[in-house]
């Protein structure tokens, strides 16, 4: 990468990083690609950009890396995914990309640490236009869950696979992952190790991974009471919005009951399942969270079109 290269997309990726912290929403908009500046396409960021600046109020930022990204070069295109592979100096781990549906062109990516109380990452796709760059997309993490980073919880992950706690080891490696990862779409020499130390540890339940189409499935009861079978197409650690806390998420197979007092019964009923099946889950969350999904739907985000899932929330230490 040139001097000149590496000044234009830090530059660019700086100032992109002080709009969101001032929720310049214009701003941001007017550096956005034509596809996705216009009307209803652009709303998903302007969305994200004021609920992200919120979070970032007395932060300090500082561009941390960039990596230029042309697709015209990419070595590998299969399934409408470009693939890049960008091999860190002065060192053997590299970070990788996968990006869908990315059309020919120059790119680069971008990531601007917001230091302060509440540390957060800012991650851009950057496309070249010109001469100039135009923001492609824009990814928002938190760097911290209940006040600790991804490699506190990798460690611990580490710990409780050794004690045999298979099933909080599990879940804090998600959440190591989650914290350590810019984006969706990009993988590193370390991200990898770490998954696979994750699947190596895993729960004999959790070993062909969780899903709708391989769904988690729990029977709670016996013989003083009636039986109840719950199927989870989804069980992670989350932080809470005010990062004091570590949440545990369902995602609960609505089976016909999705509304109503009815299944709101139902999500608690099986949280408790959940954490009685595995009681060491409850040294290590808040609350849990079951999201319980309409029976042939994906769940959709908050105020998105289609059927939106039932959530209900138990904090753990009022669970009998």
């Amino acid at each position: 990468m040139t001097p000149q290269l590496r000044s234009s997309l830090s530059g660019a990726a700086g100032d992109l990083a002080g709009a969101v912290q001032k929720g310049d929403v214009a701003q941001v908009q007017a550096k956005m690609i034509a596809e996705f500046a216009g009307g209803p396409a652009f709303a998903p960021t302007a969305n994200l950009v004021q609920e992200t600046s919120s979070k970032l109020q007395g932060d300090d930022l500082e561009v941390t890396q960039i990596y230029e990204l042309d697709s015209n070069l990419a070595g590998s295109k299969q399934a409408s995914v470009t693939n890049f592979s960008c091999p860190l100096a002065a060192s053997t781990s590299e970070v990788d990309f996968a990006i869908p549906d990315l059309p020919p062109g120059i790119y680069g990516f971008a990531m601007v640490e917001a230091k302060g109380d509440h540390p957060w990452l800012l991650s851009f796709l950057l496309q070249q236009d010109g001469g100039q760059w135009e923001l492609a997309g824009f990814y928002p993490r938190a760097r911290l869950a209940d006040g600790h980073d991804g490699l506190w919880y990798w460690r611990s992950a580490r710990k409780y696979a050794n004690a045999d706690e298979l099933w909080l080891a599990w879940l804090f490696y998600g959440e190591a992952d989650t914290l350590l990862r810019p984006a969706n779409f990009v993988s590193s020499t370390n991200l990898d190790r770490l998954r696979s130390e994750r699947w190596s540890a895993a729960p004999p339940d959790l070993i062909g991974g969780v899903s709708p189409d391989h769904p988690l499935v729990l029977t709670a009861g016996g013989a003083q009471a009636a039986s109840a079978t719950y199927r989870f197409s989804g069980l992670s650690a989350e932080g809470s919005e005010d990062g004091k806390h570590l949440n545990l998420i369902l995602h609960l197979i609505g089976d016909g009951l999705t509304s109503g007092a009815a299944a709101e019964e139902r999500g608690k009923a099986a949280a408790r399942a959940m954490i009685d099946a595995h009681m060491e889950l409850r040294q290590a969350f808040y609350s849990v969270w079951v999201f319980t999904i309409p029976p042939g739907s994906t769940e959709t985000a908050a105020g998105a079109p289609g059927p939106q899932p039932l959530v209900t929330e138990q904090i753990v230490s009022s669970i009998p």
